[in-house]
């Protein structure tokens, strides 16, 4: 299946790596995607990991972005707790878990397949901290590629380079997020299908932008003061 966005023609499934520094739009890219792509698959369902945004932050972009109340009902949150010892259903379409833990991200991975989209606005975030880095990596492209499914993975450019370079090694597609002032560019290091050549620029609400940055900057800095303490 293909699917064009943002100038890109998308071949499904995909295992996307989006890589770029702090602040610089990449879940955002992943949120525009979905709400796009839901309202012409009605077969599909979407596994978002609440990794460095709240719950009702992501919705709230959803919802800018155009996402209705029907399609939110194919959306399942999990919601990233360090302190969880065990992946916890918690309510509707709801879980907790700490995918720090290899036990746990595999676990929240067996909720995927050939229908669903996964998002994970921060794997950065799940590596501060963790001692088998490599480890949790492999789990994670070992059950994307092996449930067949769509994926956006999102990466800080400056942290874990040698665990970057490993996914982008897996990915079929890396894009690379540029801040060139107040607007984000986005550049092509790889990609399976049609791309468009150079730097091309990524429009979003920028209201959306700065509510967000706010949140995640402080959703971070609780969670790895949280690590600290463990």
């Amino acid at each position: 299946m293909r699917f064009p966005f943002e100038g890109f023609e998308f071949e499904l499934p995909f295992f996307t790596l989006l890589s770029g520094p702090m602040a610089a739009a990449k879940p955002l890219f992943a949120q525009k995607f979905i709400v796009r792509f839901l309202k012409g698959h009605s077969d599909y369902s979407v596994l978002y990991f609440a990794t460095s945004s709240p719950v009702c932050g992501i919705l709230r972009n959803l919802r800018v972005f155009g996402l209705e109340e029907k399609e939110k009902e194919r959306i399942i949150f999990l919601d990233y707790h360090s302190s969880c010892e065990s992946l916890k259903e918690t309510d509707a379409n709801y879980y907790i878990g700490n995918f720090s833990d290899k036990a746990q991200l595999m676990e929240s991975l067996k909720l995927a397949d050939e229908g669903t989209i996964v998002i994970v606005p921060s794997f950065t975030l799940l590596l501060v901290g963790t001692e088998d880095k490599q480890g949790l990596a492999e789990v994670l492209v070992r059950n994307l590629l092996k449930k067949k499914a769509t994926s956006f993975v999102a990466v800080n450019s400056l942290m874990f380079e040698e665990i970057n370079e490993m996914l982008a090694e897996s990915a079929d597609n890396v894009l690379e997020f540029l801040k060139r002032g107040d607007s984000v560019r986005i550049r092509t290091r790889k990609f399976r299908g049609q791309a468009p050549e150079g730097e091309i620029p990524f429009k979003f609400p920028r209201e959306m932008f700065q509510s967000t940055k706010k949140e995640v900057a402080e959703r971070t800095a609780r969670i790895i003061r949280e690590k600290k303490v463990m």
